[in-house]
């Protein structure tokens, strides 16, 4: 289209304008008839543009609420079922006997620190002073069993305190909940090594569970912490430290408790010796007391 053409078109838009404005104000029926007519070929547009009915989006809007649960559910379970992977195929639970749980509540323990309960009891075979493990390392024990649930107390709950060996070496120590007699201060959630044998603790040491008769209540070798700290030393005996856990109490969904196994033959007997002043067993005596 030339240029004459498009000032011809232009000019004659114009004029339509100007005279359905005048039309318009004058009162005229042509106004009304031009409007009713842009309605009835509009009006099917407007009402697409515009959605669909009340009562349809709230439909719509419930569905996608119940579809947004639905996947949120999914994504739930399958992270459960990738945790629980990585807990069965973990060395925390290589050669132990297991009974997988869901945490199903959580509060505050009357002891102090957290306490779960799972959904195993009685009738899986769980009884009191299980040992209760993540895919990381130790969560807890047993201190209570019903036939369908299990209460565990989680580990730094006040007054419970954990024989360990620590670093390389496999130092003997102990592990609790900081105390009023602490001469340092300590993270929240982080707990208070105490050694029992003359050694000096390191940054970064691994600290393990140095294991209770029949592996009850705790089983050997299970991963407790990391040393963060140490504290200073003031001529006491023993040094202290403080020791990170590795399972983050408000963090545990999915858990194993390890069922101790009978003992089918006894050990073979050793000639007698004289025992050092300080043993393993002593440790652990003193710790699960």
């Amino acid at each position: 289209m030339d240029q004459t053409h498009q000032r011809r078109l232009l000019v004659g838009l114009v004029i339509a304008t100007l005279a359905l404005l005048g039309a318009d104000l004058a009162g005229s029926g042509v106004a009304t008839t031009v409007r009713s007519a842009g309605g009835a070929v509009l009006g099917p547009v407007q009402r697409a543009l515009s959605g669909a009915p009340r009562d349809e989006i709230a439909a719509l809007e419930a569905e996608n609420v119940l579809l947004r649960a639905t996947v949120a559910d999914q994504q739930r379970r399958l992270a459960e079922q990738e945790r629980l992977g990585e807990l069965l195929d973990g060395a925390t639970t290589a050669g132990h006997r297991l009974v997988a749980a869901r945490v199903v509540a959580s509060d505050v323990s009357p002891l102090g620190g957290r306490s779960l309960t799972i959904d195993v009891g009685a009738r899986d075979g769980v009884t009191v002073d299980s040992t209760v493990v993540t895919a990381e390392g130790l969560a807890g024990r047993v201190v209570a069993v019903s036939p369908w649930t299990s209460d565990v107390q989680v580990l730094g709950s006040t007054g419970s305190v954990i024989g360990v060996r620590v670093g390389p070496a496999g130092t003997l120590a102990t592990v609790g909940s900081p105390s009023s007699t602490d001469r340092e201060a300590r993270p929240r959630g982080s707990l208070t090594l105490s050694f029992v044998q003359p050694g000096t603790p390191v940054v970064g040491d691994v600290v393990r569970t140095l294991g209770s008769v029949d592996g009850r209540p705790y089983a050997a070798g299970i991963v407790v912490g990391t040393v963060t700290a140490v504290d200073a030393d003031r001529g006491q005996l023993t040094r202290t430290a403080t020791v990170r856990p590795v399972v983050d109490p408000d963090a545990i969904d999915v858990v194993a408790v390890l069922v101790p196994q009978t003992r089918v033959a006894s050990r073979p007997e050793t000639p007698a010796q004289r025992a050092p002043a300080t043993t393993p067993s002593a440790v652990a005596k003193a710790a699960d007391s």
